[in-house]
């Protein structure tokens, strides 16, 4: 069932609109996200982190949510520790980081292809990040995969470009 349900948002990733005729909050379009992600067993899980105030993106509310939602189930999924955490800043740039052993810097760079997994990765549909790529190509926006994080042997942070400044 999982596989259909990324195959589906693989194919509205590559078809549906990719932006909205006005600008809309992307801290708004999070905070929604993180609560229905944070329900269940994952409740508590998600340490989220927003800017105070708006974040203009025109990338379609629709796609923010599904590139969100597959970051975050990915880190969930692969986290060696109870917490994630989910940063949105003031220039619209999201990254979502766990806890991992570090992943080889020759797969990182293969890791958002279709049905590409990572080391000891587990059970899943092995589309979430090309989902995530997907989006990035046709919206223009730029997707980072860094392992480890900074100023660690560890970890994972998958960032993405969501908002742009706009002059009025």
């Amino acid at each position: 069932m999982r596989l259909s349900e990324r195959l589906m948002q693989l194919a509205r990733a590559e078809g549906a609109q990719s932006f909205s005729a006005a600008p809309h909050d992307l801290t708004q379009v999070l905070r929604l996200l993180v609560v229905d992600s944070g329900r269940g067993n994952d409740a508590g899980r998600i340490d989220l982190r927003l800017p105070k105030s708006a974040v203009p993106s025109r990338i379609a509310p629709d796609a923010v949510a599904i590139v969100a939602r597959n970051l975050i189930e990915n880190a969930l999924r692969h986290s060696d520790s109870d917490k994630i955490r989910v940063i949105l800043t003031d220039a619209g740039s999201m990254c979502v980081e766990n806890d991992c052993p570090a992943i080889p810097e020759a797969l990182l760079a293969d890791l958002s292809g279709r049905f590409i997994r990572g080391l000891d990765a587990g059970s899943g549909s092995r589309l979430s990040l090309a989902i995530v790529r997907t989006i990035a190509d046709r919206t223009g926006a730029a997707m980072t995969l860094t392992s480890p994080l900074p100023e660690r042997a560890r970890g994972f942070r998958a960032s993405f470009q969501l908002g742009f400044k706009y002059s009025s």
